[in-house]
């Protein structure tokens, strides 16, 4: 934090300023989003859906993607490629991303 050389300069010299107040701070522009298409088969319907949605990596995808209703079986594509897909292991143990 900065702080102001006068009270003339916008308030008491006794406070600091936020950052993106001090004129020669740039604020870091952030990463551009990806969009991900998320395919699965619901878990409640049975249906396949298919939910597109924006994330800055696949590790953020992952994480949004945690409470969809996935049944069966799930792909994660990003610009049409699969990037992976839903695994499990028989008798209803705990399911894992299998990345492609």
């Amino acid at each position: 934090m900065t702080f102001p050389p006068d009270a003339a300069a916008g308030g008491c010299a006794c406070l600091p300023r936020p950052p993106d107040m001090d004129p020669g701070f740039d604020i870091p522009a952030a990463p551009p989003a990806l969009a991900f298409v998320l395919r699965y088969q619901d878990r409640w319907f049975g249906m396949e859906k298919r939910v597109a949605f924006e994330a800055p990596d696949v590790a953020a995808a992952l994480a949004m993607m945690e409470h969809e209703p996935i049944g069966g079986w799930a792909e994660l594509s990003l610009d049409g490629a699969i990037v992976c897909r839903r695994g499990g292991e028989p008798g209803g143990a705990a399911d894992y991303w299998v990345a492609d």
